[in-house]
Protein backbone atom coordinates (compact mmCIF):
# COMPACT_ATOMS: atom_id res chain seq x y z
CA UNK A 1 0.00 0.00 0.00
CA UNK A 2 2.99 2.32 0.41
CA UNK A 3 3.14 2.97 -3.30
CA UNK A 4 3.16 6.12 -5.42
CA UNK A 5 -0.34 7.24 -4.55
CA UNK A 6 -2.42 5.21 -2.06
CA UNK A 7 -1.62 7.18 1.12
CA UNK A 8 -2.51 10.43 -0.64
CA UNK A 9 -5.50 9.19 -2.64
CA UNK A 10 -6.59 5.53 -2.46
CA UNK A 11 -8.78 6.11 -5.54
CA UNK A 12 -5.88 7.23 -7.69
CA UNK A 13 -5.54 5.41 -11.04
CA UNK A 14 -1.82 4.77 -10.39
CA UNK A 15 -1.97 2.84 -7.10
CA UNK A 16 -0.37 -0.60 -6.93
CA UNK A 17 -3.82 -2.18 -6.68
CA UNK A 18 -4.90 -0.33 -9.85
CA UNK A 19 -1.83 -1.74 -11.55
CA UNK A 20 -2.67 -5.28 -10.46
CA UNK A 21 -6.26 -4.85 -11.64
CA UNK A 22 -5.11 -3.53 -15.03
CA UNK A 23 -2.86 -6.58 -15.47
CA UNK A 24 -5.57 -9.05 -14.37
CA UNK A 25 -3.42 -10.20 -11.44
CA UNK A 26 -5.29 -8.75 -8.46
CA UNK A 27 -6.89 -12.03 -7.38
CA UNK A 28 -3.67 -13.99 -7.99
CA UNK A 29 -1.69 -11.46 -5.93
CA UNK A 30 -4.16 -11.81 -3.05
CA UNK A 31 -3.87 -15.59 -3.25
CA UNK A 32 -0.09 -15.38 -2.75
CA UNK A 33 -0.70 -14.79 0.94
CA UNK A 34 1.83 -11.94 1.06
CA UNK A 35 1.32 -8.24 0.49
CA UNK A 36 4.98 -7.68 -0.39
CA UNK A 37 5.67 -7.74 -4.15
CA UNK A 38 8.92 -8.91 -5.66
CA UNK A 39 11.45 -6.40 -6.98
CA UNK A 40 10.56 -7.50 -10.50
CA UNK A 41 6.87 -6.83 -10.02
CA UNK A 42 7.38 -3.52 -8.26
CA UNK A 43 9.76 -2.36 -11.00
CA UNK A 44 7.09 -3.25 -13.55
CA UNK A 45 4.53 -1.28 -11.53
CA UNK A 46 6.76 1.81 -11.60
CA UNK A 47 7.27 1.42 -15.37
CA UNK A 48 3.50 1.05 -15.82
CA UNK A 49 2.83 4.18 -13.75
CA UNK A 50 5.45 6.16 -15.70
CA UNK A 51 3.81 5.10 -18.96
CA UNK A 52 0.39 6.11 -17.60
CA UNK A 53 1.64 9.57 -16.65
CA UNK A 54 3.11 10.17 -20.10
CA UNK A 55 -0.03 8.99 -21.86
CA UNK A 56 -2.00 11.53 -19.83
CA UNK A 57 -0.09 14.58 -20.97
CA UNK A 58 3.09 14.78 -18.88
CA UNK A 59 6.18 15.27 -21.03
CA UNK A 60 9.05 13.30 -19.53
CA UNK A 61 12.56 13.81 -20.93
CA UNK A 62 14.29 10.49 -20.35
CA UNK A 63 18.05 10.13 -20.94
CA UNK A 64 18.63 13.81 -20.20
CA UNK A 65 20.82 15.35 -17.53
CA UNK A 66 20.55 18.85 -16.10
CA UNK A 67 23.80 20.74 -16.68
CA UNK A 68 22.94 24.27 -15.53
CA UNK A 69 20.33 26.48 -13.86
CA UNK A 70 20.12 30.20 -14.58
CA UNK A 71 17.85 33.13 -13.91
CA UNK A 72 15.39 33.92 -16.66
CA UNK A 73 14.08 37.30 -17.70
CA UNK A 74 13.26 39.65 -14.81
CA UNK A 75 13.92 36.83 -12.32
CA UNK A 76 10.42 35.51 -13.00
CA UNK A 77 11.53 32.11 -14.34
CA UNK A 78 14.39 29.64 -14.08
CA UNK A 79 16.10 28.44 -17.25
CA UNK A 80 17.04 24.77 -17.00
CA UNK A 81 19.68 23.65 -19.48
CA UNK A 82 19.71 19.90 -20.08
CA UNK A 83 21.68 17.58 -22.34
CA UNK A 84 20.52 14.55 -24.26
CA UNK A 85 22.81 11.73 -23.12
CA UNK A 86 22.47 9.93 -26.46
CA UNK A 87 22.94 12.76 -28.95
CA UNK A 88 24.69 15.37 -26.80
CA UNK A 89 22.17 17.97 -27.95
CA UNK A 90 21.29 20.64 -25.39
CA UNK A 91 18.01 22.43 -24.83
CA UNK A 92 16.58 24.94 -22.38
CA UNK A 93 13.36 24.34 -20.44
CA UNK A 94 11.85 27.42 -18.80
CA UNK A 95 9.92 27.06 -15.52
CA UNK A 96 8.15 29.38 -13.10
CA UNK A 97 9.01 27.01 -10.22
CA UNK A 98 11.20 23.92 -9.97
CA UNK A 99 11.32 20.75 -7.88
CA UNK A 100 14.76 19.15 -7.56
CA UNK A 101 14.55 15.42 -6.90
CA UNK A 102 17.85 13.88 -8.04
CA UNK A 103 17.83 10.72 -5.93
CA UNK A 104 21.09 9.26 -4.69
CA UNK A 105 24.49 8.93 -6.35
CA UNK A 106 26.59 5.79 -5.80
CA UNK A 107 28.88 6.06 -2.79
CA UNK A 108 32.23 4.39 -3.34
CA UNK A 109 34.53 4.18 -0.28
CA UNK A 110 37.88 5.90 -0.66
CA UNK A 111 39.72 2.60 -0.20
CA UNK A 112 38.14 1.36 -3.44
CA UNK A 113 39.01 4.41 -5.52
CA UNK A 114 42.15 2.83 -7.13
CA UNK A 115 39.95 0.26 -8.90
CA UNK A 116 36.61 2.08 -9.01
CA UNK A 117 36.76 2.93 -12.73
CA UNK A 118 37.26 -0.64 -13.91
CA UNK A 119 34.13 -2.10 -15.61
CA UNK A 120 34.32 -5.16 -13.32
CA UNK A 121 33.91 -2.98 -10.23
CA UNK A 122 30.17 -2.29 -10.10
CA UNK A 123 28.00 -0.36 -7.70
CA UNK A 124 24.79 -2.17 -6.82
CA UNK A 125 22.77 0.63 -8.45
CA UNK A 126 24.18 -0.48 -11.83
CA UNK A 127 24.18 -4.21 -11.12
CA UNK A 128 21.20 -5.15 -13.30
CA UNK A 129 22.51 -3.29 -16.35
CA UNK A 130 26.18 -4.26 -15.99
CA UNK A 131 26.45 -7.79 -14.61
CA UNK A 132 25.70 -9.58 -17.91
CA UNK A 133 28.77 -7.97 -19.48
CA UNK A 134 30.91 -9.09 -16.54
CA UNK A 135 29.75 -12.69 -16.78
CA UNK A 136 30.23 -12.74 -20.53
CA UNK A 137 33.92 -12.22 -19.80
CA UNK A 138 34.03 -14.54 -16.78
CA UNK A 139 32.85 -17.41 -18.96
CA UNK A 140 36.14 -17.11 -20.87
CA UNK A 141 38.21 -18.00 -17.81
CA UNK A 142 39.03 -21.53 -19.08
CA UNK A 143 37.44 -23.48 -16.25
CA UNK A 144 39.45 -21.99 -13.40
CA UNK A 145 38.03 -21.06 -10.02
CA UNK A 146 36.40 -17.64 -9.88
CA UNK A 147 36.22 -15.49 -6.76
CA UNK A 148 33.93 -12.47 -6.44
CA UNK A 149 33.68 -9.87 -3.68
CA UNK A 150 30.49 -8.22 -2.46
CA UNK A 151 31.14 -5.26 -0.18
CA UNK A 152 28.31 -4.28 2.16
CA UNK A 153 25.93 -5.74 4.72
CA UNK A 154 22.53 -4.47 3.61
CA UNK A 155 19.63 -5.76 1.54
CA UNK A 156 21.27 -5.02 -1.80
CA UNK A 157 24.43 -6.85 -0.77
CA UNK A 158 22.46 -9.93 0.25
CA UNK A 159 20.39 -10.02 -2.93
CA UNK A 160 23.46 -9.49 -5.13
CA UNK A 161 25.24 -12.35 -3.34
CA UNK A 162 22.34 -14.72 -3.98
CA UNK A 163 22.16 -13.73 -7.63
CA UNK A 164 25.92 -14.13 -8.13
CA UNK A 165 25.74 -17.64 -6.69
CA UNK A 166 23.02 -18.54 -9.16
CA UNK A 167 25.00 -17.13 -12.09
CA UNK A 168 28.27 -18.79 -11.08
CA UNK A 169 26.50 -22.16 -10.88
CA UNK A 170 26.32 -22.22 -14.67
CA UNK A 171 30.09 -21.73 -15.18
CA UNK A 172 31.99 -25.04 -15.06
CA UNK A 173 35.09 -25.23 -12.92
CA UNK A 174 37.41 -27.89 -11.54
CA UNK A 175 37.43 -26.00 -8.24
CA UNK A 176 34.49 -24.53 -6.40
CA UNK A 177 33.75 -20.85 -7.16
CA UNK A 178 33.56 -18.53 -4.15
CA UNK A 179 31.77 -15.33 -3.20
CA UNK A 180 33.10 -13.30 -0.28
CA UNK A 181 30.65 -10.96 1.41
CA UNK A 182 32.94 -8.45 3.14
CA UNK A 183 31.24 -6.67 6.05
CA UNK A 184 32.40 -4.44 8.88
CA UNK A 185 29.87 -5.86 11.34
CA UNK A 186 30.15 -9.13 13.16
CA UNK A 187 27.14 -10.57 11.33
CA UNK A 188 24.28 -9.72 9.01
CA UNK A 189 21.40 -8.17 10.91
CA UNK A 190 17.66 -8.17 10.17
CA UNK A 191 15.70 -5.08 9.32
CA UNK A 192 13.09 -4.09 11.90
CA UNK A 193 9.71 -3.83 10.23
CA UNK A 194 7.60 -4.51 13.30
CA UNK A 195 4.33 -2.54 13.56
CA UNK A 196 5.31 -0.01 16.23
CA UNK A 197 8.68 0.70 14.65
CA UNK A 198 7.04 1.12 11.24
CA UNK A 199 5.11 4.09 12.60
CA UNK A 200 8.27 6.15 12.05
CA UNK A 201 7.34 6.04 8.35
CA UNK A 202 3.83 7.42 8.91
CA UNK A 203 3.20 10.78 7.19
CA UNK A 204 2.52 12.45 10.54
CA UNK A 205 6.03 11.52 11.71
CA UNK A 206 7.42 14.04 9.24
CA UNK A 207 5.89 16.87 11.27
CA UNK A 208 7.29 15.47 14.51
CA UNK A 209 10.76 15.10 13.02
CA UNK A 210 10.80 18.54 11.40
CA UNK A 211 9.73 20.36 14.58
CA UNK A 212 12.25 18.72 16.90
CA UNK A 213 14.11 21.31 18.96
CA UNK A 214 17.65 20.66 17.71
CA UNK A 215 19.84 18.94 15.15
CA UNK A 216 21.19 16.77 17.96
CA UNK A 217 17.72 15.47 18.74
CA UNK A 218 17.06 14.68 15.08
CA UNK A 219 20.43 12.93 14.74
CA UNK A 220 19.66 10.83 17.80
CA UNK A 221 16.31 9.82 16.38
CA UNK A 222 17.95 8.89 13.07
CA UNK A 223 20.44 6.69 14.90
CA UNK A 224 17.61 5.07 16.86
CA UNK A 225 15.76 4.01 13.72
CA UNK A 226 18.66 3.10 11.45
CA UNK A 227 17.85 -0.58 11.92
CA UNK A 228 14.79 -0.08 9.73
CA UNK A 229 16.70 0.85 6.60
CA UNK A 230 20.51 1.01 6.79
CA UNK A 231 22.90 -1.94 6.65
CA UNK A 232 20.17 -4.46 7.41
CA UNK A 233 18.55 -7.34 5.53
CA UNK A 234 14.94 -8.39 5.25
CA UNK A 235 14.41 -11.41 7.57
CA UNK A 236 13.06 -13.55 4.71
CA UNK A 237 16.19 -12.88 2.65
CA UNK A 238 18.35 -13.68 5.68
CA UNK A 239 16.60 -17.03 6.08
CA UNK A 240 17.26 -17.95 2.45
CA UNK A 241 20.92 -16.92 2.71
CA UNK A 242 21.45 -18.75 5.99
CA UNK A 243 19.86 -21.92 4.64
CA UNK A 244 22.23 -21.88 1.65
CA UNK A 245 25.28 -21.42 3.87
CA UNK A 246 24.09 -24.13 6.26
CA UNK A 247 23.56 -26.59 3.40
CA UNK A 248 26.95 -25.84 1.84
CA UNK A 249 28.60 -26.65 5.19
CA UNK A 250 26.50 -29.81 5.41
CA UNK A 251 27.54 -30.90 1.91
CA UNK A 252 31.20 -30.37 2.77
CA UNK A 253 30.94 -32.41 5.97
CA UNK A 254 29.26 -35.28 4.10
CA UNK A 255 31.91 -35.17 1.35
CA UNK A 256 34.72 -35.35 3.92
CA UNK A 257 33.18 -38.25 5.86
CA UNK A 258 32.35 -40.26 2.75
CA UNK A 259 35.57 -39.27 0.93
CA UNK A 260 33.43 -38.31 -2.04
CA UNK A 261 33.79 -35.58 -4.65
CA UNK A 262 33.78 -32.05 -3.26
CA UNK A 263 30.56 -30.07 -3.78
CA UNK A 264 30.47 -28.01 -6.97
CA UNK A 265 27.95 -25.33 -6.03
CA UNK A 266 29.53 -21.88 -5.50
CA UNK A 267 30.45 -21.21 -1.90
CA UNK A 268 29.32 -18.09 -0.03
CA UNK A 269 31.69 -16.80 2.65
CA UNK A 270 30.66 -14.03 5.04
CA UNK A 271 33.83 -12.21 6.09
CA UNK A 272 32.94 -10.28 9.29
CA UNK A 273 34.68 -7.48 11.19
CA UNK A 274 36.57 -6.56 8.02
CA UNK A 275 37.86 -3.10 7.14
CA UNK A 276 39.29 -2.59 3.67
CA UNK A 277 42.77 -1.12 3.98
CA UNK A 278 43.62 -0.91 0.29
CA UNK A 279 42.76 -2.17 -3.16
CA UNK A 280 44.82 -2.47 -6.31
CA UNK A 281 44.82 -3.94 -9.78
CA UNK A 282 46.80 -7.11 -10.30
CA UNK A 283 49.50 -7.15 -12.98
CA UNK A 284 47.06 -8.45 -15.57
CA UNK A 285 44.30 -6.19 -14.36
CA UNK A 286 43.59 -2.79 -15.82
CA UNK A 287 44.49 -3.57 -19.41
CA UNK A 288 43.83 -1.15 -22.22
CA UNK A 289 42.16 -3.98 -24.11
CA UNK A 290 38.37 -4.39 -24.02
CA UNK A 291 37.22 -6.41 -21.02
CA UNK A 292 36.21 -9.39 -23.15
CA UNK A 293 39.66 -9.49 -24.80
CA UNK A 294 41.73 -9.40 -21.61
CA UNK A 295 43.73 -12.35 -20.34
CA UNK A 296 41.46 -13.92 -17.72
CA UNK A 297 43.86 -16.59 -16.45
CA UNK A 298 44.35 -14.60 -13.25
CA UNK A 299 42.13 -12.47 -10.98
CA UNK A 300 41.98 -8.75 -11.67
CA UNK A 301 41.96 -7.20 -8.21
CA UNK A 302 43.69 -7.43 -4.86
CA UNK A 303 41.84 -6.42 -1.68
CA UNK A 304 43.68 -6.12 1.63
CA UNK A 305 41.49 -6.23 4.75
CA UNK A 306 42.05 -6.11 8.49
CA UNK A 307 39.96 -7.96 11.06
CA UNK A 308 38.76 -5.49 13.71
CA UNK A 309 38.92 -8.15 16.46
CA UNK A 310 42.10 -10.13 15.77
CA UNK A 311 43.84 -7.27 13.91
CA UNK A 312 44.99 -9.87 11.36
CA UNK A 313 45.66 -8.55 7.87
CA UNK A 314 44.85 -10.63 4.80
CA UNK A 315 45.02 -10.24 1.04
CA UNK A 316 42.61 -11.93 -1.36
CA UNK A 317 42.40 -11.62 -5.14
CA UNK A 318 39.10 -11.27 -6.98
CA UNK A 319 37.73 -11.42 -10.51
CA UNK A 320 35.01 -8.83 -9.91
CA UNK A 321 33.88 -6.54 -7.09
CA UNK A 322 30.31 -5.46 -6.36
CA UNK A 323 29.94 -2.42 -4.09
CA UNK A 324 26.67 -2.38 -2.16
CA UNK A 325 27.94 0.63 -0.25
CA UNK A 326 24.98 2.98 -0.28
CA UNK A 327 24.36 6.42 -1.72
CA UNK A 328 25.23 10.05 -1.21
CA UNK A 329 22.61 12.73 -1.79
CA UNK A 330 24.55 15.90 -2.51
CA UNK A 331 23.97 16.41 -6.24
CA UNK A 332 21.43 19.14 -5.57
CA UNK A 333 24.09 21.13 -3.71
CA UNK A 334 26.51 20.97 -6.64
CA UNK A 335 23.76 21.89 -9.08
CA UNK A 336 22.59 24.94 -7.15
CA UNK A 337 25.90 26.30 -5.89
CA UNK A 338 27.36 26.42 -9.40
CA UNK A 339 24.28 28.17 -10.79
CA UNK A 340 23.04 31.73 -10.93
CA UNK A 341 20.33 31.01 -8.38
CA UNK A 342 22.67 29.71 -5.66
CA UNK A 343 23.38 33.17 -4.27
CA UNK A 344 19.72 33.57 -3.32
CA UNK A 345 20.10 30.69 -0.88
CA UNK A 346 23.48 31.67 0.52
CA UNK A 347 25.46 29.26 -1.67
CA UNK A 348 28.44 29.91 -3.89
CA UNK A 349 30.93 27.85 -5.89
CA UNK A 350 33.15 27.33 -2.85
CA UNK A 351 30.36 26.10 -0.56
CA UNK A 352 30.99 22.72 1.03
CA UNK A 353 29.43 20.62 3.79
CA UNK A 354 26.08 22.25 3.17
CA UNK A 355 23.61 21.84 5.99
CA UNK A 356 19.84 22.07 5.67
CA UNK A 357 18.29 24.16 8.45
CA UNK A 358 14.55 23.65 9.14
CA UNK A 359 12.48 26.80 9.52
CA UNK A 360 9.18 25.72 11.10
CA UNK A 361 7.43 29.11 10.84
CA UNK A 362 8.26 29.80 7.17
CA UNK A 363 5.33 31.38 5.30
CA UNK A 364 3.63 29.75 2.32
CA UNK A 365 3.54 32.96 0.32
CA UNK A 366 5.14 33.27 -3.07
CA UNK A 367 6.22 36.78 -2.14
CA UNK A 368 9.98 36.44 -1.55
CA UNK A 369 10.41 40.09 -0.66
CA UNK A 370 7.80 39.76 2.08
CA UNK A 371 9.69 36.80 3.50
CA UNK A 372 12.91 38.77 3.51
CA UNK A 373 11.12 41.52 5.43
CA UNK A 374 9.95 38.91 7.94
CA UNK A 375 13.53 37.80 8.42
CA UNK A 376 14.65 41.40 8.91
CA UNK A 377 12.00 41.92 11.59
CA UNK A 378 13.61 39.04 13.52
CA UNK A 379 10.38 37.10 13.87
CA UNK A 380 12.53 34.01 13.43
CA UNK A 381 14.77 34.94 16.30
CA UNK A 382 16.60 31.60 16.45
CA UNK A 383 18.23 32.23 13.06
CA UNK A 384 21.74 33.58 13.24
CA UNK A 385 21.80 37.18 12.06
CA UNK A 386 24.54 36.32 9.56
CA UNK A 387 24.17 32.62 8.67
CA UNK A 388 27.12 30.80 7.20
CA UNK A 389 27.06 30.31 3.42
CA UNK A 390 26.77 26.56 3.86
CA UNK A 391 23.51 26.81 5.81
CA UNK A 392 20.46 26.46 3.57
CA UNK A 393 17.00 27.07 5.01
CA UNK A 394 14.09 24.78 4.15
CA UNK A 395 10.40 24.94 5.02
CA UNK A 396 8.17 22.13 6.24
CA UNK A 397 6.70 21.99 2.72
CA UNK A 398 10.15 21.33 1.20
CA UNK A 399 10.72 24.83 -0.22
CA UNK A 400 14.23 26.26 -0.10
CA UNK A 401 14.02 29.66 1.59
CA UNK A 402 16.08 32.71 0.69
CA UNK A 403 19.05 33.55 2.82
CA UNK A 404 18.94 37.04 4.24
CA UNK A 405 22.64 37.39 3.48
CA UNK A 406 24.68 36.14 0.59
CA UNK A 407 28.37 35.55 0.67
CA UNK A 408 30.35 38.02 2.81
CA UNK A 409 27.14 39.52 4.15
CA UNK A 410 25.87 41.02 0.90
CA UNK A 411 22.12 40.95 0.31
CA UNK A 412 21.15 38.36 -2.33
CA UNK A 413 18.94 39.55 -5.14
CA UNK A 414 15.36 38.27 -4.98
CA UNK A 415 14.40 35.10 -6.83
CA UNK A 416 10.72 34.96 -7.67
CA UNK A 417 10.54 31.26 -8.74
CA UNK A 418 10.29 28.80 -5.90
CA UNK A 419 12.72 25.92 -5.53
CA UNK A 420 11.70 22.70 -3.78
CA UNK A 421 13.69 19.63 -2.77
CA UNK A 422 12.46 16.04 -2.72
CA UNK A 423 14.17 12.91 -1.45
CA UNK A 424 17.31 14.52 -0.02
CA UNK A 425 16.10 16.03 3.27
CA UNK A 426 16.40 13.08 5.64
CA UNK A 427 18.13 15.24 8.26
CA UNK A 428 15.22 17.70 8.45
CA UNK A 429 12.17 15.69 7.36
CA UNK A 430 12.88 12.20 8.66
CA UNK A 431 14.12 8.76 7.73
CA UNK A 432 11.19 8.14 5.36
CA UNK A 433 12.27 11.00 3.11
CA UNK A 434 14.46 8.88 0.82
CA UNK A 435 11.89 6.06 0.62
CA UNK A 436 8.61 5.45 -1.15
CA UNK A 437 6.75 5.37 2.17
CA UNK A 438 5.45 8.94 1.95
CA UNK A 439 6.32 9.90 -1.63
CA UNK A 440 2.69 10.46 -2.60
CA UNK A 441 1.93 12.51 0.49
CA UNK A 442 4.99 14.72 0.23
CA UNK A 443 4.42 15.29 -3.50
CA UNK A 444 0.91 16.41 -2.61
CA UNK A 445 2.28 18.84 -0.03
CA UNK A 446 4.56 20.39 -2.64
CA UNK A 447 1.71 20.69 -5.15
CA UNK A 448 -0.56 22.28 -2.54
CA UNK A 449 2.16 24.75 -1.58
CA UNK A 450 2.80 25.61 -5.22
CA UNK A 451 -0.87 26.22 -5.92
CA UNK A 452 -1.41 28.19 -2.71
CA UNK A 453 1.55 30.42 -3.43
CA UNK A 454 0.49 30.97 -7.03
CA UNK A 455 -3.02 31.99 -5.98
CA UNK A 456 -1.65 34.39 -3.36
CA UNK A 457 0.65 35.93 -5.94
CA UNK A 458 -2.15 36.32 -8.50
CA UNK A 459 -4.37 37.98 -5.90
CA UNK A 460 -1.54 40.34 -4.99
CA UNK A 461 -1.09 41.30 -8.63
CA UNK A 462 -4.81 41.90 -9.07
CA UNK A 463 -4.89 44.15 -6.00
CA UNK A 464 -2.25 46.36 -7.57
CA UNK A 465 -4.21 46.84 -10.79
Amino acid sequence: MKDLATLRNPRSPITFLSYLQSQNRLVSFINRGSTIPSRKEYADYLAWAADYVQKHGINVLYDHEVVALSRGKKNSVVDIRCRNLTTGEQKVVRARDIVISPGGSPRIPESLSPIAQHPFVIHSSAYVTSIDMVFKSLRLCRGRQLRLAVIGSGQSAAEVTLDLRSRLSSIPSATRHEIDMIIRKGCLKPSDDSPFVNEIFDPCSTDTWFHMPSDRTRAGRLQEYKSTNYGVVNPRTLEVLHEIIYNQNLDEDIAIRQRSVDPVNPRINIVPYSSILSTSACSSGLSALPAEAQDRDKPLFSIITQNAVSRAISEVRYDAVICATGYQRSFWVDLIKESEIGHAFGLHAGSCSVKLVPIPSAPHSQDIQAYNRELESSSLSHIDENPLPDSVFISRNYQLLPSKFGRLGSMPSALEPRVYLQGVEEATHGISDTLLSVVGVRAGEVVDDLCRGRVENDLMVESKL
